[in-house]
């Protein structure tokens, strides 16, 4: 009983944390540096970006207004900060790619993939191209972990199963052991 409560009073007490801007800063860097989780979560952000401004470099948004909008998209705390100061870059006169690059928050694919898209002056095009890619990678990686992840859930709930049977056995294991003549 203390226990339930206890965990419901730690994840309510979470949830109002996160209302907060600094502890939801802090919480989404440590999403982000998680070892799978975090790749995940930079490569679907990073899809995200990269497909808004593909959309924006299509109707022919300038690249300030297109990175406000981008910014919005992206939900992530670190990384919208990230892309503020891209933003604040590319206004001072830095490239997209160069801008991207100093902030280190995103895949150097798509570091790579933005540099020849300015390059070749497609940046549009190289943006849509840079997004498909970023939603493969990230819809392999996910299949690939919850491939993983079955035979572990399988495990876990068989734990617990067994568990349960356990704690309905004992009691019936001690009554027996009380119950025999000596």
């Amino acid at each position: 009983g203390w226990l339930l409560l206890c965990l419901l009073l730690a994840a309510i007490a979470f949830v109002l944390a996160l209302r907060g801007a600094a502890f939801k800063t802090r919480w989404h860097a440590f999403l982000l540096r998680l070892p799978i989780v975090g790749s995940l979560l930079q490569g679907a952000q990073a899809a995200r970006f990269a497909r808004t401004m593909a959309i924006c470099g299509a109707a022919s948004v300038p690249v300030l207004e297109a990175l406000r909008i981008a910014k919005q998209v992206v939900s992530l705390l670190p990384m919208q900060a990230a892309v503020a100061d891209i933003q604040t870059r590319v206004r001072e006169g830095s490239t997209l790619a160069i801008a991207m690059k100093e902030t280190r928050a995103f895949p150097k694919l798509l570091e790579r993939l933005i540099g020849s898209g300015e390059k070749s002056g497609a940046l549009d095009t190289m943006m849509d191209h840079a997004a498909e890619l970023m939603e493969k990678q990230v819809q392999n990686r996910s299949s690939t972990l919850l491939a993983l992840l079955e035979p572990a859930t399988i495990l876990i709930m068989g734990s617990v199963v067994l568990l349960i049977v356990l704690s309905v056995l004992q009691p019936i294991f001690d009554m027996n052991t009380l119950v025999r003549p000596r």
